[in-house]
């Protein structure tokens, strides 16, 4: 239990600092990082209020980058041709307003890094950084974009895979995404070769491992699956020997580890 708090505070903590390392923060993403935390609706219009009324009277000239699409950078683009369109600061306008300026932020950080990682190019990731889609849709977009994050983070921190491993997964991630809801739980399958993990076996004690043989080519070709459990595929198997496997480890006793042979598939085999 240790273990793994210790790899989630690993994974968080290497997450904040890809998101403090961007420069090129406009003005409504510093205004974002100031007002996420206000406390009450009346601040969060006192601040709005300032904000609008700083540009219109000159006191401030921000600058922002060119397509974003929330309200407030709408309106501060149009103060740069001398109009600024009048909004009513009331009703669920603010928090509407303060909500836009938010998944801009978080999904120009998630585009920064997967680009700068070259994990993936600008068009790959335009469906999940679209605003002309609804508020609800961008932040299911955006809880895509860092369930994608966190896996690829994980994969570098926890396991030290490289790019040239990262790289194929994104685009795993990235096709799933295109078609499906967020979906934290969904269970990716991300190629790894045996190369590349074979200096973790020294050290762990997994329950289930899963061998694929293959033999031949073309109409000849024969696969065999194995799969072996720690956990037996029924209760009876615990008071019988029945596909039991034994693996006996001698530290200063004998300890008997008993794996369940729970899976057997062959390409060349129907069974019944």
């Amino acid at each position: 239990m240790e273990k793994i708090k210790c790899d989630t505070e690993a994974v968080d903590s290497s997450i904040k600092s890809i998101f403090s390392e961007r420069g090129d923060v406009d003005f409504a993403e510093q205004l974002w990082c100031k007002m996420k935390c206000v406390s009450s609706y009346q601040e969060l219009i006192a601040c709005f209020t300032l904000v609008l009324e700083s540009r219109e009277c000159g006191e401030i000239q921000p600058w922002i980058h060119h397509g974003s699409g929330s309200l407030l950078s709408k309106l501060i683009q149009q103060s740069y041709h001398g109009k600024m369109e009048a909004v009513s600061l009331t009703g669920i306008t603010p928090v509407q307003m303060l909500l836009e300026i938010g998944l801009d932020k978080m999904k120009k950080d998630y585009v920064s890094f997967f680009i700068g990682q070259e994990l993936a190019t600008l068009t790959s990731l335009d469906c999940f950084i679209s605003t002309s889609v609804d508020l609800q849709e961008q932040v299911h977009c955006v809880q895509k974009l860092h369930h994608m994050l966190e896996i690829m983070v994980s994969c570098t921190v926890l396991l030290q895979f490289k790019h040239e491993s990262l790289f194929p997964w994104t685009q795993i991630c990235i096709k799933y995404y295109r078609e499906n809801p967020p979906d934290e739980k969904h269970v990716f399958q991300l190629p790894v070769s045996s190369a590349l993990v074979k200096k973790f076996y020294p050290d762990s004690h997994p329950e289930v491992w899963k061998v694929d043989i293959s033999s031949g080519h073309g109409p000849k070709e024969v696969k065999t699956t194995w799969q072996v459990s720690t956990n037996p595929p029924v209760e009876h198997m615990m008071s019988n020997n029945t596909g039991l496997l034994s693996d006996s480890t001698v530290n200063a006793g004998i300890e008997e580890k008993m794996s369940f042979i729970t899976v057997v598939k062959c390409s060349q085999v129907h069974f019944r």
